[in-house]
């Protein structure tokens, strides 16, 4: 899932070349895939409540596997972005699950770790997987990278049906009282607050290529490097953002996490050499990945008997971000502003994150 999702942001201009778009046009493939997470997964979590968490889980990734297969086949780009949305409707089915599972299983005292090993899951296969599909995509050809990860999906199949032990079937939560959460003003501006902060970082990570070509003139082999340093960076901010959730409390880690992301996003406008793109890109992957453990054990404690309801919205947050983030960074990229200005506009929408995390009423345990 990490994989996907951020692998098409390295082979951007391969899509664009070899299905003769613009790079803009090609990034509404990632707003497909996101956009599809983000309206989908509250209403197929309600839908399969009462499904065996591991079947439900294999079939997702399943869909997930040859969604990604199909993508790699696409002659053109509406049959790309129809993959794309049946790619983005297996991660929808998998993401929130695979998180109401850990938690579960965790218990309380653990529950920050448990949610960050989830999503330490996704960074792991943006670490490595990102990098390589990206290389592959531009050393081979596009639809390479996209067989490169329904490959990984297969082998993640495969760990789901081998390793991962039955759980019990949670209780029916009718739709109604789903949603019913949505009138806790807290949860909503908790997933205000992750679409804005997806949502700037993501814009910019869309088109990393563009950015790190312009302003560094970094190509190639070099990308692929910049994209492992973000991931590297993303492990230890997903990692470690559980730890410290469990020790300081999930408000005072997402405070450092917001304003790191918005001083990371700033200094890419004055990174002109290889060795400052490394450095900021590792605190970018790191301060991106460490917002949505802590918002999502603020998220379960505000609704522990709706731990999977609550998640799934707080992903939705995150994606419909990625996927208004991609389709704004498309129009300005096609537009021909400058990648400084990009990331500027990153900055911008990551302030205004932290402007509704600051308006937050923390509970007293969290002050």
């Amino acid at each position: 899932m990490g994989t996907d999702s951020f692998v098409l942001a390295g082979i951007l201009p391969q899509i664009a070349h070899g299905l003769h778009i613009s790079t803009g046009a090609a990034g509404q493939t990632i707003t497909a895939f996101a956009l599809t997470y983000g309206i989908t997964a509250p209403f197929l979590a309600a839908l399969t409540s009462r499904l065996p968490r591991k079947p439900l889980l294999a079939v997702a990734l399943a869909l997930f596997v040859l969604a990604n297969l199909a993508s790699a086949a696409a002659p053109n780009l509406p049959l790309l972005l129809t993959a794309r949305v049946v790619a983005g409707l297996g991660a929808a089915l998998y993401t929130p699950n695979a998180s109401a599972a850990a938690a579960a299983l965790a218990g309380p005292a653990a529950r920050g770790r448990a949610l960050s090993v989830i999503l330490g899951g996704l960074t792991v296969g943006t670490v490595f997987g990102v990098p390589v599909g990206t290389a592959i995509g531009q050393h081979l050809s596009w639809e390479a990278g996209l067989v490169f990860v329904a490959a990984v999906g297969a082998l993640a199949l495969l760990g789901v049906l081998v390793v991962l032990p039955g759980l019990p079937i949670p209780p029916a939560i009718p739709l109604a009282r789903r949603f019913a959460v949505l009138a806790n003003r807290r949860v909503v501006a908790m997933v205000a607050f992750m679409l804005l902060a997806g949502g700037g970082s993501i814009m910019v990570y869309t088109y990393t290529a563009t950015v790190l070509g312009q302003i560094a003139h970094i190509h190639g082999t070099g990308l692929a490097a910049a994209l492992l340093a973000w991931g590297v960076g993303g492990i230890v901010g997903s990692f470690g953002s559980g730890w410290l959730t469990d020790r300081l409390g999930a408000a005072r880690t997402l405070t450092v996490a917001i304003a790191l992301l918005v001083v990371t996003l700033a200094a890419l406008t004055v990174c002109t050499s290889m060795v400052l793109v490394i450095v900021v890109m590792v605190l970018n992957g790191a301060a991106g990945w460490a917002l949505a453990t802590p918002n999502n054990h603020r998220l379960t404690a505000l609704a522990p008997t709706l731990p999977s309801v609550v998640i799934s919205f707080n992903s939705s947050g995150v994606y419909l971000g990625q996927a208004l983030g991609a389709a704004l960074g498309g129009i300005l990229v096609d537009h021909g502003i400058t990648a400084r200005a990009l990331c500027l506009t990153g900055v911008a929408i990551a302030l205004a994150a932290a402007a509704v995390h600051a308006l937050i009423p923390r509970p007293a345990t969290e002050s």
